[in-house]
């Protein structure tokens, strides 16, 4: 039994290597699984970028639809695409 919940002295070398060992094994999943999302997210947002018009056109039925709000709209959509670009990226890299 270790002395102190924090000490590492009772783990063998080779339970430490088992670690590493299953770590590195799933870096490869999960970068397959990152580039699909990023690859996904990406083409998202071209797609939304493309049809833009018809979605954050003015809407007839909507009394305080006016310039303002539909281009904050556009920009929150915006904002929320490069933010998860920029997660997905930075997970690719960490990896």
């Amino acid at each position: 039994m270790p002395e102190r919940i924090g000490d590492l002295s009772y783990m063998d070398s080779s339970a430490i290597l088992a670690v590493v060992h299953e770590h590195r094994d799933s870096v490869l999943a999960l970068r397959i699984v990152f580039s699909v999302l990023l690859a996904i997210v990406f083409f998202s947002g071209l797609h939304i970028f493309r049809i833009r018009k018809r979605l954050f056109e003015r809407d007839p039925q909507v009394a305080g639809d006016h310039y303002g709000a539909r281009n904050l709209r556009l920009w929150q959509v915006i904002l929320v695409w490069i933010l998860a670009m920029d997660l997905l990226i930075m997970a690719l890299i960490k990896l």
